[in-house]
């Protein structure tokens, strides 16, 4: 298993463990190109928390944020409203909800 995907596979263990209720946008590969897509959900984050609202991103340590997503987190941010972007670990996600 990918990194991301072991990455992503915490967040998730970990919102439900919590008990958090959560949205979880899926994306695919594009065989031809072989970009990671998602047409309907551009720039959305990997997760959507419900309450606190929250939006969380997971990205290795290289991995790059896209167009799409820079102007999400930037709308986002404008509001007020947390944007996670995690990193190879979940430590912040921890420290954000307090159990670090």
């Amino acid at each position: 298993m990918k990194r991301s995907k072991q990455l992503e596979e915490a967040v998730r263990k970990y919102l439900d463990i919590k008990g958090y209720e959560y949205i979880r946008v899926d994306s695919y590969r594009c065989f031809k190109c072989g970009q990671v897509q998602n047409a309907s959900a551009k720039g959305f984050p990997d997760f959507l928390v419900i309450k606190p609202l929250t939006a969380i991103e997971v990205k290795t340590d290289t991995g790059r944020l896209s167009v799409e997503q820079i102007e999400f987190k930037e709308l986002w941010q404008a509001q007020g409203l947390p944007y996670i972007l995690l990193r190879d670990t979940i430590d912040e996600l921890l420290e954000y909800f307090g159990d670090k």
